[in-house]
């Protein structure tokens, strides 16, 4: 077996990922092609993702950083009486999506829906560029990480041509955890005919919890690919691909890329957010645009004979 010399031992899902060379690799820098849009292309067909180290204004995403980490810190997901910029894990427990503070939050609209990041897109796409209203906004404590999925089931009722973005909202390091891609699993046709046709807010109306699934915001089905990292690298023959990320680091990949993210195996709160792009004359999701997004609640549900 042939070792990764990269990284320390990783674990996600409570699990060491495989070290060997062939399962688990660095991700690979495209910030030397930002400026030449059918390399990023070709390099996003061939990997599954982009990564752009340094892309964003370190400062801007640190002042942007502070703000919602303050907004946390009176949530009591950050502890009081400490520097917010430190995130040390507050009494609150909470895991769930931040996208209240998120809209709340100026400095981070900004860093997230304008400048760079809309130019970014713009050259990918080549024409005006739209963004989902709902922002996936994470304080993720120590623990286990997000469990492999692939983004396209919980966001495909508007145009396949879908990107993601992952922006750390300050450094992370592999304790903390950050995002983990499994490499050209964006080409798994099997998938793209199975596991990405599904829909996590449709619901068979002939199930006998069918009237509870109608009416509540509760998921029949979470998403996830398989809540084995590690067997699922080995039964498809890929590799995870992560990093230690900085602030300013972006990474971009399309609704078919597998991924998941690192444990948390550090004594703070890791902060960062993914959000969505597309070309704005193509159809978009309705649950994740507006003044308020429907989201995974009551009302977009969708049922189906089954």
């Amino acid at each position: 077996m042939v070792t990764s010399t990269a990284f320390p031992p990783l674990r996600a899902q409570d699990q060491t990922l495989d070290p060997d060379a062939n399962a688990l690799g660095e991700l690979r820098r495209s910030d030397d092609v930002v400026e030449a849009p059918a390399e990023l292309w070709r390099r996003m067909e061939e990997d599954g993702y982009l990564y752009l180290p340094g892309y964003l204004d370190r400062e801007e995403v640190f002042a942007a950083r502070r703000d919602v980490m303050t907004r946390l810190a009176n949530e009591g997901l950050v502890a009081p009486d400490t520097d917010p910029m430190d995130g040390v894990p507050g009494p609150a427990g909470s895991h769930r999506v931040l996208d209240d503070v998120a809209r709340a939050s100026g400095l981070l609209r900004r860093l997230l829906y304008s400048g760079a990041m809309v130019r970014l897109y713009e050259r990918l796409f080549g024409e005006e560029v739209r963004h989902f209203d709902f922002t996936w906004l994470r304080g993720i404590r120590p623990g286990r990480g997000t469990a492999p999925h692939g983004d396209s089931v919980f966001m495909n009722r508007g145009t396949p041509n879908l990107l993601t973005a992952w922006v750390p909202l300050g450094d992370v390091d592999l304790r903390l955890g950050g995002l983990m891609l499994l490499e050209r699993s964006n080409q798994l046709e099997e998938f793209r005919r199975g596991y990405h046709t599904r829909d996590v807010d449709a619901y068979c109306e002939n199930d006998e919890e069918a009237a509870e699934l109608a009416t509540t915001g509760r998921w029949g089905w979470n998403g996830v690919v398989s809540p084995d990292p590690v067997q699922l690298r080995a039964d498809l023959g890929l590799r995870w691909v992560t990093g230690e990320y900085r602030a300013g680091d972006v990474v971009t990949f399309p609704m078919y890329t597998l991924h998941a993210s690192l444990d948390n195996t550090s004594d703070r709160v890791r902060l960062s957010c993914d959000l969505r792009y597309q070309r704005a004359s193509e159809p978009v999701d309705a649950r994740w645009v507006g003044a308020s997004p429907t989201a995974h609640g009551a009302a977009s549900k969708r049922g189906l004979i089954c």
